[in-house]
C-alpha cells in the first residue's frame, strides 16, 4: 500500500517539475527603422506585472518567461508592438515611428520642405476635414482650424468677405489683412469667393517673422499660401462633387404686440396717442384682439443653397493638365439677398527639355451679389452724406410699428413688402409716434 502511494505522489510531481523547467530568461534588442538602438523602451508581459527597460544599446532582459507569453514593446513616438514568446531566447524587435506627419510636405515661401525640417511657425489646414464643410468660400471653412488665425464676418450676407487676422492686429488704423500667395503669385486683398474650395490642394499659414523675411513689409500681417490642384501623370480622372443645403433663421428678436405698442404710445403722449389709435370707438382693450404685424416674418425666409463642381485632370511625364468648373447658388435668409458664382479654372504645364517648363494657369469667375449695402465704415458715418444706424434693414424691421391705428390695417399688409419698403419710412422706431 505504501509503495503504491509513493508512486502516485511521484507521478503527480512530474508535471510540476516539467512546468518549472519551462520557465526561462530571454533577452532582446530594440531598434528603429534605421537600425539604431532605442533606449528606455518599455517591455511588459501581457496580463502580468513583469517589465523591463532597454539600455543605451537597446538591450533588455526578462526573467521568468514561459512560452506563449506575449511581450508588449512600447515607446512614445513609436507604434506599440506585440511579440509572442517561442522557443527562442533572443528577440530582435524593430519599432516604427508613429508620427507619420513628420514626412508631410509643407509649402513655404522658398518652396516645399518636409515638416520635420521646418523651423518657422507654419500652420497647415487639414484639407480632408475642410472638404466636409459645405461653404462657398475657403475662408469660411478656415475658422477654428489653425491656431492663431481669427476669422470673423462683417455680416451674414451671402458672398460677403470675411476678415482674417493672424496672431492679432498689428495696426490700429491700417489694414491687418494677411498677404495671399496663390500658386506662387502674391496677391493683396483678393476676393476669396473667386476661388472654388474644391480646387484647393493645400493651405499653409506663415505666422512668424519668416514671412516678413521672405515677403518684406507685405508679409507683416502673416501670409496665407494656397496651392491649387494640378494635373498628375496618369489617365484622365473625372471628379464630380455637389452639396445641397437649407438655411433658416434660428431665432427672432421679440417685438411688441399691438396692445403693448399702443399702450407704450399712450405713455409717451396720451392725447396724440388717443387721437391716432382710438378712432371708430376703439379703446386700449380693443387692441388685445388685434394681431400685430411682426415684420421679421416678411423679411426672413428659408433659403436654399447648392454647389456643383466638376473637374478633369491627368497628363503624361511631359504634359499635365487640369480643367475644372463650378456653379454656386445661395439664397439669403433675408429677402432679395443671394449670391451666385460661375467659376472655371484651366491649368496646363509642358516640360521643355530637362531644365525648362512652360505653363498656363487661368481662373475665371463671375459673381453676382444681391442684398443690402455693406456695413458703413467710421469714415462713412462721419460724412454728411452718410446714413445712420436706423437705415439698416433689421433695425427698421424691429422698430417699425406693428399696427397703424388709422383704420387701414388691411391696407397695411396688402401691399408687397418691397412696395411698403419703398413708400414708407421704415427707419422710424416704435418709440416715435406715427
Amino acid at each position: 500500500m505504501n509503495r503504491k502511494l509513493t508512486l502516485l505522489l511521484l507521478s503527480m510531481g512530474l508535471p510540476l517539475l516539467c512546468l518549472a523547467q519551462a520557465v526561462k530568461t530571454i533577452t532582446g534588442t530594440v531598434t528603429d527603422e534605421k537600425g539604431s538602438p532605442l533606449q528606455n523602451v518599455t517591455i511588459t508581459l501581457q496580463g502580468k506585472t513583469a517589465s523591463a527597460l532597454t539600455n543605451a544599446q537597446g538591450r533588455f532582459t526578462l526573467p521568468n518567461i514561459r512560452e506563449n507569453d506575449v511581450m508588449i514593446i512600447s515607446m512614445i513616438g513609436f507604434i506599440t508592438k506585440s511579440v509572442k514568446i517561442t522557443s527562442d531566447n533572443d528577440y530582435p524587435v524593430q519599432l516604427v515611428t508613429a508620427n507619420q506627419v513628420l514626412d508631410d510636405v509643407v509649402v513655404i515661401g522658398y518652396g516645399e520642405v518636409k515638416r520635420k525640417d521646418l523651423t518657422g511657425a507654419v500652420g497647415s489646414v487639414n484639407m480632408k476635414d475642410m472638404e466636409k464643410a459645405p461653404v462657398p468660400s475657403f475662408e469660411d471653412a478656415l475658422a477654428g482650424r489653425v491656431a492663431g488665425v481669427q476669422v470673423s464676418s462683417n455680416d451674414g450676407q451671402p458672398g460677403s468677405v470675411s476678415n482674417i487676422v493672424i496672431r492679432g492686429g498689428n495696426s490700429i488704423t491700417q489694414s491687418n489683412t494677411p498677404l495671399y500667395v496663390i500658386d506662387g503669385f502674391p496677391i493683396e486683398s483678393p476676393d476669396n469667393n473667386a476661388i472654388n474650395p474644391d480646387d484647393i490642394e493645400s493651405i499653409e499659414v506663415l505666422k512668424d517673422a519668416s514671412s516678413t523675411a521672405i515677403y518684406g513689409a507685405r508679409g507683416a500681417n502673416g501670409v496665407i499660401m494656397i496651392k491649387t490642384k494640378q494635373g498628375k501623370t496618369g489617365p484622365p480622372v473625372v471628379t464630380y462633387n455637389n452639396w445641397l443645403g437649407l438655411q433658416y433663421p434660428q431665432k427672432q428678436i421679440p417685438v411688441m404686440s399691438a396692445y403693448e405698442f399702443v399702450k407704450y404710445q399712450l405713455e409717451l403722449n396720451r392725447s396724440i396717442g388717443e387721437q391716432i389709435y382710438f378712432q371708430d370707438g376703439k379703446t386700449l382693450e380693443s387692441y388685445k384682439d388685434v394681431e400685430g404685424i411682426n415684420w421679421q416674418d416678411y423679411v426672413f425666409r428659408n433659403a436654399f443653397m447648392q454647389n456643383h463642381s466638376i473637374s478633369l485632370r491627368g497628363g503624361t511625364a511631359a504634359t499635365k493638365y487640369s480643367l475644372s468648373g463650378s456653379f454656386l447658388d445661395q439664397d439669403g435668409i433675408v429677402i432679395n439677398g443671394g449670391f451666385t458664382r460661375y467659376q472655371g479654372r484651366f491649368q496646363i504645364e509642358q516640360r521643355i527639355g530637362k531644365n525648362f517648363r512652360a505653363g498656363v494657369n487661368t481662373n475665371y469667375t463671375q459673381a453676382i451679389k444681391n442684398g443690402q449695402i455693406a456695413n458703413l465704415t467710421s469714415d462713412d458715418l462721419n460724412s454728411s452724406s452718410a446714413g445712420n444706424a436706423s437705415s439698416y434693414l433689421l433695425y427698421s424691421t424691429w422698430g417699425y410699428r406693428p399696427v397703424t391705428g388709422a383704420g387701414n390695417e388691411d391696407d397695411f399688409i396688402d401691399q408687397p413688402f418691397d412696395d411698403i419698403a419703398g413708400n414708407a419710412d421704415l427707419s422710424e422706431p416704435c418709440g416715435e409716434l406715427q
